[in-house]
């Protein structure tokens, strides 16, 4: 049994209270001027999250659901990083998509069937990022037409995700509020901001 130094002893609250703002003074928490790191999420401080490649649709949900994420990396068989597959791609058109190219239920659908493939995502090299603004990314992210965009970092050992950029994570950085999406109305939304 734990013994506690102090009782601490909670109260009720009263009728009228509110929340308070960690922008209570008016300031963004990032400007489009501030370095990129800023709103970059680092694998090296936060850990990043992965399923199997033959995971089913409803334990990806449940997965990003447990975890507080949209983007889960994929995994082949032998352990590899095989690409990625977020919530625009559980929720969105693709099941359906799939579903009627394959005759199959959307149970049968599987993490390889929905995720984008390393082969087809694009990274931006850590030095890059390093030299790069905030409103630098919102264009990278608007110009490629995703909702993330990967970090590359190479070193003696190989070639390495260091870290992630999301369009939702900027936008709240930026404190605007958007819809995320990969949609073009959510990137114009973005950059309306930034004007």
């Amino acid at each position: 049994m734990i013994q506690a130094e102090k009782g601490i002893h909670p109260k009720q609250l009263p009728n009228v209270v509110s929340l308070i703002s960690p922008d209570s003074d008016g300031k963004k928490l990032v400007s489009e001027k501030d370095p990129a790191i800023k709103v970059m999420t680092d694998l090296k401080v936060v850990k990043p999250y992965s399923i199997e490649s033959s995971a089913s649709i409803e334990a990806i949900n449940n997965k990003m659901i447990a975890c507080g994420v949209r983007l889960l990396f994929v995994n082949d068989p032998m352990g590899d990083l095989a690409g990625l597959v977020t919530t625009t791609d559980i929720n969105g058109k693709k099941p359906l998509l799939y579903v009627n190219q394959n005759g199959c239920s959307r149970d049968d659908i599987t993490a390889s069937d929905l995720m984008t493939p390393i082969s087809r995502l694009e990274a931006i090299p850590i030095k890059e990022v390093l030299r790069s603004h905030v409103s630098d990314i919102v264009y990278a992210l608007e110009h490629c037409r995703r909702n993330h965009m990967l970090v590359l970092e190479s070193n003696q050992e190989g070639k390495f995700i260091r870290g992630i950029f999301s369009v939702s994570q900027v936008a709240k950085q930026l404190d605007i509020l958007i819809t995320p999406s990969i949609q073009a109305n959510s990137f114009a939304e973005l950059n309306k901001a930034l004007a």
